[in-house]
């Protein structure tokens, strides 16, 4: 028999060694994922909204995926029941897809953070930091043809000016894209797509805060589609 010539592979054994020992680091500092593949959204999430958010079967990053369902009047989704400090800094990503018609509104997809002690059972999350992206086309009266609109939130409670809208960000629409924010233990926000960072912005995020929530939600009326897919909650 021929004997295994060790020395010969130690390259490629280092190369493994050191690879699954990233991944094992890399996996410890998840604390949660959402892929939708058990098709269940009740166990790990609360509903909010009516009509109530759906798995989507047909489409996905890969299918199936979360569509919110939101109405043209009133945005749908959910919150997890499991919370997470944000002391220690905290990254929040997740795959969207928006697509609309051309004379279309109202669509879009929200996802971030929310202080739980503010929100209870099925009522609507109250936003901590958000990232929402939307289409504002012609039949929106109030803010007609911004298309893309890419809206980066930090709420009024936590922050002392306005973030700006950012408008005809249509270079995203149509396919599957990654959004992140990322809040550093010295509660530094950045807003990121597809790892480019849009904005970095300082909040003031209190003590009292303690532990967050994670939402997703928004709007996926007849006029378009609006999905989510892969969310990852981990450390920085």
């Amino acid at each position: 028999m021929r004997k295994l010539n060790l020395r010969s592979y130690s390259p490629l054994i280092l190369f493994l060694t050191v690879l699954l020992a990233t991944f094992n680091a890399r996996a410890e500092e998840i604390l949660f994922s959402e892929d939708f593949q058990s098709r269940e959204i009740g166990d790990q999430w609360t509903f909010y909204g009516d009509p109530v958010s759906v798995i989507n079967s047909d489409h996905g990053n890969p299918a199936p995926c979360f569509n919110n369902n939101g109405d043209s009047m009133w945005s749908s989704g959910i919150k997890s029941r499991q919370t997470f400090s944000i002391k220690d800094g905290l990254v929040i990503q997740c795959d969207i897809f928006l697509s609309c018609h051309p004379r279309g509104a109202w669509v879009g997809s929200f996802f971030g953070i929310h202080d739980p002690t503010l929100t209870t059972g099925d009522t609507e999350p109250k936003i901590v930091t958000g990232l929402k992206y939307l289409y504002a086309g012609e039949l929106n009266w109030r803010r007609p043809h911004l298309q893309g609109l890419l809206i980066l939130s930090i709420s009024k409670f936590y922050r002392n000016e306005p973030i700006p809208d950012m408008i005809h960000m249509n270079q995203w629409l149509d396919g599957w894209h990654t959004f992140k924010i990322e809040i550093s233990p010295d509660n530094l926000c950045s807003f990121s797509v597809d790892d480019s960072v849009l904005v970095t912005y300082q909040a003031s995020f209190p003590d009292s805060l303690g532990e967050v929530g994670i939402f997703l939600g928004g709007r996926a009326t007849s006029w378009g589609t609006a999905l989510h897919d892969n969310l990852v909650v981990y450390v920085p």
